[in-house]
């Protein structure tokens, strides 16, 4: 019994390893830290908005977003031809509170 207690909590352990890891490794470029910061001002933009405001070419802006993406940091819905992006604040609160909550256990 104890085993499979250990068990469970290594897979959940190892699991917030990773989601933190692909956070914190996007969170990692300035690009993408100016990015979050756009959204201070508003909920949601598009692809066009976001790269308006960078010297970046709109492709790289968008490879920054997909990343962003697919780390769960932003939530994207389509409108036509138009993507629009928005903070995944759910999701962040979540990991990182699970994290704290890591942290308060083992310290």
């Amino acid at each position: 019994m104890l085993k499979h207690v250990k068990s469970k909590m290594a897979v959940k352990s190892s699991c917030l390893c990773c989601e933190c890891s692909e956070f914190f490794s996007a969170m990692a470029d300035k690009t993408r830290q100016e990015i979050i910061m756009i959204f201070v001002h508003q909920k949601e933009f598009c692809v066009s908005d976001i790269a308006s405001r960078f010297t970046l070419s709109r492709p790289t802006i968008s490879h920054h977003l997909n990343l962003m993406k697919r780390s769960k940091i932003l939530s994207s819905r389509k409108e036509g031809k138009e993507i629009f992006y928005s903070v995944n604040k759910s999701y962040i609160k979540e990991l990182l509170t699970s994290v704290a909550n890591d942290i308060d256990c083992c310290c």
